[in-house]
């Protein structure tokens, strides 16, 4: 193991932003993703996700590194993992039914980003699949944290995971961001629209985030 490898930066970090969230935050991502267990939280934050997974009976994992989020996600007794990812993941290949990365990849270096994303496909069991979330840089206030120094359209992402080996990509969980809003209020409407119109027209510079689902 290269010690000058190590996330260093990320053995510590301030979870600010997610104060005032709880496990419910992260429903409608359990209901969008349909989670085959076991699950691999990937870079797990509070665990959140983690935690929402086993209020719904879905056995899960979370792989943090940060001595603040491990020590918040073992604290509600819930399963995680210390690690690395930048460091070959402490899993067996073939391990896990599905993966979440939500919000992970902007905050890893782009000369390893492609690491990461192999790490995920080994310990997936054939068919096993990941659901992935990052921040689309045409979207206002990506740059704003200092930590997002890898951001990627829905359609580079797309070309991302095909070259880490997974064999198929669905680019269906992107939206357009509701640029109507401020002329318009859908209300209830809104998120339909907002996913028709991806579908009709792909079209990065409108997209909410740069979303995908890879499967192995």
């Amino acid at each position: 193991m290269d010690p000058e490898a190590r996330d260093r930066r990320h053995e510590e970090y301030d979870y600010w932003r997610y104060e005032g969230r709880d496990w419910r935050w992260f429903e409608h991502i359990l209901v969008r993703m349909r989670a085959v267990p076991p699950v691999l939280d990937v870079g797990a934050g509070l665990g959140l996700f983690t935690e929402c997974c086993a209020k719904h009976h879905i056995r899960a994992i979370a792989l943090e590194l940060s001595r603040q989020g491990t020590a918040a996600i073992a604290s509600r007794r819930l399963a995680v993992v210390r690690g690395d990812l930048w460091q070959p993941f402490p899993f067996r290949d073939d391990a896990f039914g599905s993966a979440l990365a939500h919000h992970v990849l902007e905050h890893v270096p782009a000369e390893r980003e492609d690491r990461v994303l192999r790490e995920i496909r080994r310990v997936l069991r054939p068919g096993g699949f990941l659901f992935v979330v990052s921040p689309n840089p045409y979207n206002p206030g990506a740059r704003d944290d200092v930590d997002h120094v890898n951001l990627f359209t829905a359609h580079e992402l797309f070309r991302k995971l095909r070259g880490a080996g997974f064999r198929k990509v669905s680019l269906g969980t992107n939206y357009w961001r509701p640029v109507w809003e401020s002329l318009f209020r859908l209300g209830r409407i809104g998120p339909f629209v907002s996913g028709a119109l991806w579908k009709i027209a792909p079209i990065d510079r409108f997209a909410g985030t740069s979303s995908a689902m890879a499967w192995k």
